[in-house]
């Protein structure tokens, strides 16, 4: 292991010094395309828009005067998008010839942003109104609006998600009743390396201050990522290895301060060209103390975080090829005061490095669009310490994946489509009270999807094949009812597949429909664990013996976009065989401390419901909402449980635990290019539908405000966003928090968000 440690570094090391290649490619004759932004019906010029060329992966801004310059543009067709906050995104064609080319770009002030692009689960980058799926983009002035300390807390309220936590610092995305791994959590398309997804104590290993979009894809059609994301995938964007060529100096500088918890966080990126590579560096820091609360302070919920990168590519008009490295260090508090708890709570310090190399080439002969290869290296640790300084807990992660996508050009019935290959490796080590032994395991995949476009319909069919193996490094074994079961290696293997269409109507309306098989491989806690988790305040055992997890899922789906409205609605059913979760068994570990929680398989159906509204009821005034619903039933007898505390013997209940209640907001602002503010209710109803041991949560409403400002000043825009949540101080219990039992939810806060881009 130690050896698999040194040679993992020395791989790090090397992929920092190297690239993994450098196409060579003819260049036809090169042009100047230079241009001009300025406001729809008059002549104003409209500074700080950004302006890309989609294909050929360059980034330009546009100065005080509106100008903007691409030297070396190659002739060909593409694709100009431009985009500035306060204005629709402008997406037009662009052909260089053999001479110079100008252009005149018009931006029409708009209240709601469309033509917003997606590139998470999609073979290549498309609008999100043509995605064959639901999805969610927040960027510009609704990520402003958003940004909170976590990613999990910033994405909260998005159509279909909900959040799950044991403290400020953990909260993680829920999609549509699922957590865990089902929801894949991404960075820049490639997953943290991080254990988040294991235990509601683990914290996410990223911070979201410095993204310049998160994606939001709800549903199982994500094939690219894994057999896994039966929920979906929150995609954090930043591209910290640079993707597009920078002509100058830009990115942003931010400092966010919240009332709450008496937080500050700062930080930015910049990228400029330099020895003809374009560079990006990247740097924040956040402190907060415990969270207050309207009955009083959740004590030890301080955080203490840095986060820090530096990237470098060579990007060409064949693509790019480059390489970052990633720091980020998490010092944390979880509360006590509840069974199992320590009196004074836990202390969490974790630490994350991470190198990546990314290659993305064009071809420009061929049947290839592009040949995508990633390497990546994942250096993840954590300890969980008591009030006296002692580690009881401590894990650690190395973890190496390659990935290749190849997406082709069109060929027979297909217009476009993908193939690729996954192969990881984790190397996972555990020590202190906690008794699942250290594993090792492996991964490999390989999929294919493909697109077919009749007319105004479009089809999209893929298939994946998992293949993983875990082996325990340690002799041990799990007793699960009674019986010990020795921990001995797992081999597991399937085949997923999905189906979906998208048919595109006249007047801006698509419907679609999807139908999809989902496999998923249990984790190494949810096999050999068998023991006491100490942040996570319970005793976990885990069955060598348990089965892989499938799904079956169909979704429908319509969404409306045009000048005034923008609306999306979807309908979901998922029928899982084997679905495996941890059922408090309502008796204490063997320590006596702890609930004991059994991981099991357990058939089970989720459906639900969804939608998000923006339309434009007067000149820049926005009526919005969403609303969001899931059901989780248990299918199979049920047994007879003994009560806590000497209550009567109970049924098991035929309710999957940790279910989201309805829940939803609905708001009003007004928005021009300079100023915005409005305000909304969000609410949620009761939940009563309980798994084995919850307690029902009530219903509850608050209010949120929020202000903006943005102003240009020596060709840069600045922007403050003041905002207020939970207006009325209310006492929220969230069903999914596991400290709703003792304190409620985060009461009335005022945050302050200052961004200056560059």
């Amino acid at each position: 292991m130690s050896a698999f440690r040194s040679t993992l570094r020395a791989a790090m090391v090397a992929a920092c010094c190297g690239v993994a290649f450098t196409p060579l490619q003819a260049q036809d004759t090169a042009v100047t395309v230079s241009g001009r932004v300025v406001v729809a019906g008059s002549d104003t010029p409209l500074p700080a828009a950004n302006i890309r060329i989609v294909e050929l992966h360059r980034d330009a801004r546009a100065h005080e005067d509106g100008t903007f310059v691409f030297s070396a543009v190659p002739s060909g067709t593409y694709e100009l998008v431009v985009q500035r906050i306060g204005y629709r995104a402008v997406r037009q064609p662009l052909v260089v010839g053999r001479s110079a080319v100008t252009v005149t770009v018009r931006m029409v002030e708009a209240p709601i942003q469309l033509a917003a692009s997606v590139v998470t689960g999609q073979i290549s980058e498309r609008g999100s109104v043509d995605a064959i799926t639901a999805t969610s983009v927040l960027s510009d002035a609704k990520l402003d609006r958003r940004l909170d300390g976590t990613l999990g807390a910033t994405v909260a309220g998005t159509p279909g998600v909900a959040v799950t936590s044991m403290g400020p610092a953990t909260a993680r995305p829920v999609l549509r009743g699922m957590s865990g791994d089902r929801v894949l959590i991404l960075e820049d398309g490639l997953r943290p390396g991080d254990l988040s997804s294991t235990s509601m104590d683990h914290a996410v290993a990223m911070d979201p201050l410095t993204a310049t979009k998160v994606e939001v894809v709800r549903g199982p059609m994500s094939l690219l990522y894994g057999s896994s994301a039966l929920g979906g995938v929150v995609n954090l964007i930043r591209q910290e290895v640079p993707s597009t060529l920078a002509e100058h100096l830009h990115g942003s500088v931010s400092v966010q301060a919240t009332s709450a918890n008496g937080g500050v966080t700062a930080g930015g990126f910049g990228e400029a060209p330099l020895l003809g590579l374009t560079v990006r560096g990247e740097a924040s820091g956040r402190v907060a103390g415990d969270m207050r609360t309207p009955v009083g302070a959740l004590v030890n919920t301080d955080v203490q975080s840095v986060n820090g990168s530096v990237g470098a590519s060579l990007v060409r008009d064949w693509g790019y090829t480059g390489v970052s490295y990633r720091f980020f260090q998490n010092d944390y508090g979880l509360p006590g005061g509840f069974v199992g708890a320590h009196p004074g709570g836990v202390d969490i310090t974790m630490t994350r490095h991470m190198v990546r190399s990314e290659t993305d080439w064009h071809p420009q002969d061929g049947r290839f669009e592009s040949v995508k290869a990633s390497l990546s290296f994942t250096d993840y640790a954590h300890s969980e310490l008591t009030n006296s300084g002692n580690v009881s807990t401590r894990f650690e992660q190395l973890m190496s994946v390659g990935e290749l996508q190849v997406r082709h050009k069109p060929v027979g019935p297909f217009t476009s489509g993908a193939f690729g290959l996954r192969a990881q490796y984790r190397d996972i080590t555990t020590a202190g009270a906690l008794r699942t032994p250290s594993t090792s395991d492996w991964s490999a995949a390989g999929f294919v999807i493909e697109e077919a476009e009749l007319g105004k319909l479009r089809l999209q069919a893929g298939a994946r094949y998992d293949l993983a193996r875990f082996t325990p490094l340690e002799s041990a074994s799990v007793t699960v009812d009674g019986v010990a079961i020795p921990a001995a290696p797992r081999t597991f293997g399937a085949l997923s597949a999905s189906l979906g269409a998208l048919y595109k109507f006249d007047n801006g309306l698509r419907l679609g429909a999807s139908a999809s098989q989902s496999y998923r491989t249990p984790d190494f806690n949810e096999l050999y664990s068998d023991g006491p988790h100490l942040a996570a305040y319970s005793y976990d055992v885990g069955n060598p013996r348990i089965r892989r997890e499938t799904g079956r899922g169909a979704e429908l789906f319509g969404r409306v976009e045009r000048e005034r409205v923008r609306v999306e609605v979807a309908a979901f059913m998922n029928r899982m065989d084997g679905y495996i979760f941890p059922r408090n068994t309502g008796e204490l570990g063997r320590q006596g401390e702890r609930w004991k929680f059994q991981y099991s398989n357990e058939d089970a159906t989720l459906v639900g419901a969804e939608g998000e509204l923006e339309w434009t009821l007067a000149q820049h005034v926005v009526l919005d909402g969403s609303v969001s619903y899931v059901r989780g039933d248990l299918r199979g007898p049920r047994d007879t449980v003994p009560g806590i505390n000497g209550a009567p013997d109970v049924l098991e209940s035929s309710f999957l635990p940790l279910m989201p209640p309805l829940h939803g907001r609905v708001g009003a602002r007004h928005e021009t290019a300079r100023w915005s503010y409005g305000g909304g209710l969000r609410w949620a109803a009761a939940q009563d539908r309980l798994g084995d041991f919850e307690t029902v949560t009530d219903a509850y409403a608050t209010a949120d405000l929020f202000v903006g400002w943005r102003l240009l000043l020596g060709g840069r825009l600045h922007s403050v966003t003041v905002k207020v949540d939970n207006l009325l101080d209310a006492e929220i219990r969230d069903h999914l928090s596991r400290t709703k039992t003792i304190i409620p939810e985060m009461g009335r806060n005022i945050s302050l968000l200052y961004r200056v881009q560059f």
